[in-house]
């Protein structure tokens, strides 16, 4: 970006160019009015982009939440970990086995003949402890391996009917839902309940439906429009920030600023619209106090993944402004070229060495997913390197002058 930096400065061709002539004062009126209309449709183009960035950003939560089993497992084994959650969890899954399971009879047939009319208020007791024990066992890495697998289970079936994998049988008569029998048994044998017990719990026991038959086709039509988003919205937002670029002849590096700028707007709203959206959507589902900790919690660890994604464009915007900045006028950013011009010089890989060692840093480092990606790296990479030639490219055009040392060495 020489021309704009020369631009700025004041200083390059343009500038010993000598002035139109009095009679070209239309000319030149013309000529301003048409780059006031050329730069108003950058930033309409920007703008744009600034809001398909935002929608690009929801889009990817959706997608990658939805239509990724690996990672929804993780966010509700998450939700497990949390004691308000663990609490509403257990209440259900101790309902689910005194439904199916006749706890009164079971402790009648173990009491001796005198004590068994206590057994209908012994199992009411035992109903609250149970409670207790069963959250207590949702903390145990067995349990939450088995929720774990449950809830991979049902979003892969889900996955899989969208995608057109099942028979047409299964996406007209199917249900996608999460099974939970495996739990509920092992918590019967941890209350004491005999082992038979546990064997003859119905399929149907602790099975939370998901999506129903009726539901199937709708959902499918969903979730491939949301997947076309992620894909799309992204792409189209990339392209305007190009064209947005590639328009804004002149004066591209504050042009720069502003789309690295636009990322990290989009990322900071999407980043207080999740925050301002937690107290009004949790309020509207929730009239029960006590249920408000448990709504809260989940809310927060299913949002999880969309505080990833918002601040991964935060991340790629910075250094997008930075490095911008840096090929600007800025005094410190002049000093700092003017540093690196005579090592550049005698070193002409130098640039290119320090490009890959702070992309070697960020990918140890890993703040985002897309720096684990191998194809998103690649494209780190080559963005990364192309701005490292564009600026090993402006710093010899501005800084021409031979090391002091060579310059001595010839004058002899």
């Amino acid at each position: 970006m020489p021309d704009e930096t020369a631009h700025e400065h004041g200083v390059g061709t343009g500038s010993m160019r000598s002035a139109p002539p009095a009679g070209d004062a239309s000319q030149t009126t013309g000529t301003t009015s048409g780059d006031g209309a050329h730069r108003i449709w950058v930033r309409v183009i920007l703008v744009l982009a600034t809001v398909l960035a935002i929608l690009s950003i929801a889009s990817i939560w959706a997608n990658r939440q939805l239509m990724n089993p690996t990672n929804w497992s993780k966010t509700s084994t998450a939700l497990l970990r949390k004691q308000t959650i663990r609490s509403a969890v257990s209440g259900y899954l101790i309902d689910e086995l005194y439904a199916n399971v006749n706890v009164p009879g079971q402790l009648k047939s173990g009491l001796p003949p005198e004590l068994a009319p206590l057994a209908g208020p012994l199992s009411g007791a035992l109903h609250n402890l149970a409670e207790q024990g069963a959250e207590r066992a949702l903390e145990l890495p067995r349990v939450q391996d088995g929720w774990r697998k449950a809830n991979y289970a049902a979003d892969q079936a889900l996955v899989t009917i969208i995608k057109g994998g099942g028979s047409r049988v299964q996406i007209n008569g199917g249900t996608v839902s999460l099974n939970l029998r495996q739990i509920v048994a092992d918590l019967a044998q941890r209350l004491g309940l005999p082992a038979s017990v546990a064997e003859k719990l119905p399929a149907s026991v602790a099975n939370l439906k998901i999506v129903t038959s009726s539901q199937l086709g709708l959902v499918r039509s969903l979730a491939k429009t949301l997947h076309a988003l992620a894909l799309w919205l992204t792409i189209l937002t990339f392209l305007l920030y190009a064209l947005a670029t590639f328009l804004a002849r002149g004066y591209r590096r504050s042009t720069l600023i502003w789309v690295g700028s636009s990322l990290v707007f989009a990322g900071v709203f999407v980043l207080l619209a999740r925050k301002i959206g937690q107290g009004q959507l949790v309020s509207a589902i929730t009239s029960n106090a006590s249920v408000e900790p448990a709504a809260n919690d989940a809310y927060s660890v299913a949002t999880s993944l969309l505080v990833q994604v918002a601040s991964a464009s935060i991340i790629i915007g910075i250094p997008v402004i930075l490095s911008a900045w840096f090929a600007g006028p800025a005094r410190w950013a002049v000093k700092g070229r003017q540093f690196l011009a005579p090592h550049f010089r005698e070193r002409p890989g130098l640039a290119y060495w320090i490009t890959a060692g702070l992309l070697a840093l960020v990918f140890l480092w890993g703040p985002i997913p897309a720096t684990r990606n191998p194809l998103e790296m690649l494209l780190f990479t080559i963005l990364a390197f192309a701005g490292a030639h564009v600026l090993r490219g402006q710093i010899a055009e501005e800084f021409p002058d031979l090391p002091q040392s060579t310059s001595t060495a010839n004058q002899a």
